[in-house]
C-alpha cells in the first residue's frame, strides 16, 4: 500500500512538473502587454456586471419573510421599512407554509407586463418580479429561508466612481493543476454570512502546487462553469473577510486545469450589505497568502 501511495505521489509530482514547464512556455509566449490587456478587460467586465440591472450595486433592501403577515412601506411603524420614495404604507406580505401572498395599496407591475394589487406566489415557482417606479423586488430564496430582495435601478451609487482595488499583476499566480471529479455531486452543508445553513453542491477537487507545496480546493459547478470559493492568509487583512471566488479553466479530458488568481474576485457581499453570500467551508480555507486578484473594497 505504501509503495502504491509513493508511486501515485511521484506520478502527480511528475505531472505537475510537466504542467509547470508547459505553463512557463505558454505564459512567456504571451507578452506582458497582452496579458495586461486581458486583465483590464476582466476588470472592466467586473464593474459592468456589478452595475448591470441584474448586478449587485442596485440592491437597496433585503427583508426576511417570516410565517404570518408583515406590513411594508416607508413609515417606521412597518415591519419592513422600504426606502423613503415609497408610500408610508405600501402593502403587505403573508407567508402561509409554501405560499406567499403580496397585497398592495396601489397597482404595481407584475413581471414587467401586468398591473396587479395582489398576487400569490408558490415557493416552488418564485420566478416573478414586482415593479414600481424605479424599483423592482422579488423573492430571494437561500436554503430554507426567503426574503424580499429590492432593487433601485436609479440608485445613486450607480453614477458614482467605482474602482475595485487589486494586487499587482503577477503571472506566478497562474497555477496549473489537476481536477478529479467526484463520482456524484456531494451535498455539503455550509453557512451564509447570516449564519443560516445552506447546501452547496460539491463536484470534485482541484490539486495544484505553488512554491513546491501542494494545495487542494473543492469545486462547485461543472465544465466551463467550474469554480472554487476560498479563503487564504490575506482574508480579513488585504482581502474581503468573507473570502473570494476563483474560476477553474482549461479543463480537458484528463483533468488538466489552470487557475489565474490574478482574476480571483470578491463575493457580492464585499460591495453591498443586502446580499447572502456563502462562507467557504474549512476544506477551502488555504494556509497560504494569495497576493493576487481583488483586494478588500472600502
Amino acid at each position: 500500500m505504501e509503495i502504491k501511495k509513493n508511486i501515485q505521489s511521484l506520478s502527480f509530482t511528475a505531472f505537475m512538473l510537466g504542467a509547470f514547464i508547459l505553463s512557463s512556455c505558454s505564459t512567456s509566449s504571451a507578452t506582458d502587454a497582452d496579458y495586461e490587456k486581458e486583465l483590464r478587460t476582466f476588470k472592466n467586465d467586473r464593474i459592468t456586471s456589478l452595475k448591470s440591472r441584474s448586478g449587485y450595486l442596485n440592491l437597496v433592501g433585503l427583508f426576511w419573510i417570516e410565517e404570518g403577515k408583515s406590513q411594508f412601506g416607508s413609515y417606521p411603524d412597518n415591519d419592513f421599512i422600504f426606502p423613503e420614495a415609497f408610500p408610508e404604507h405600501f402593502g403587505s406580505v403573508t407567508k402561509n407554509g409554501d405560499v406567499v401572498l403580496f397585497k398592495y395599496n396601489e397597482p404595481v407591475l407584475l413581471d414587467s407586463s401586468k398591473k396587479v394589487t395582489e398576487f400569490e406566489i408558490s415557493l416552488g415557482d418564485i420566478d416573478h418580479t414586482f415593479s414600481w417606479k424605479t424599483f423592482q423586488w422579488f423573492i430571494h430564496d437561500t436554503g430554507n429561508h426567503q426574503a424580499i430582495r429590492l432593487r433601485d435601478f436609479e440608485s445613486p451609487i450607480l453614477n458614482q466612481p467605482f474602482i475595485i482595488p487589486y494586487f499587482p499583476m503577477d503571472k506566478k499566480w497562474i497555477v496549473y493543476g489537476k481536477f478529479e471529479p467526484y463520482p456524484e455531486m456531494r451535498p455539503r452543508e455550509i453557512s451564509n454570512i447570516f449564519g443560516q445553513q445552506i447546501e452547496m453542491k460539491s463536484t470534485g477537487m482541484v490539486t495544484f502546487i505553488y512554491n513546491n507545496n501542494e494545495y487542494r480546493l473543492e469545486t462547485s459547478g461543472e465544465g466551463e462553469k467550474l469554480y472554487c470559493i476560498f479563503m487564504d492568509g490575506t482574508t480579513s487583512k488585504e482581502t474581503y473577510g468573507g473570502g473570494r471566488i476563483i474560476k477553474v479553466k482549461g479543463l480537458d479530458e484528463i483533468g488538466n486545469v489552470y487557475m489565474d488568481f490574478n482574476q480571483a474576485y470578491n463575493f457580492p457581499c464585499a460591495f453591498n450589505v443586502f446580499t447572502t453570500c456563502p462562507v467557504p467551508p474549512p476544506i477551502n480555507q488555504l494556509k497560504i497568502r494569495i497576493t493576487a486578484g481583488e483586494k478588500a473594497f472600502k
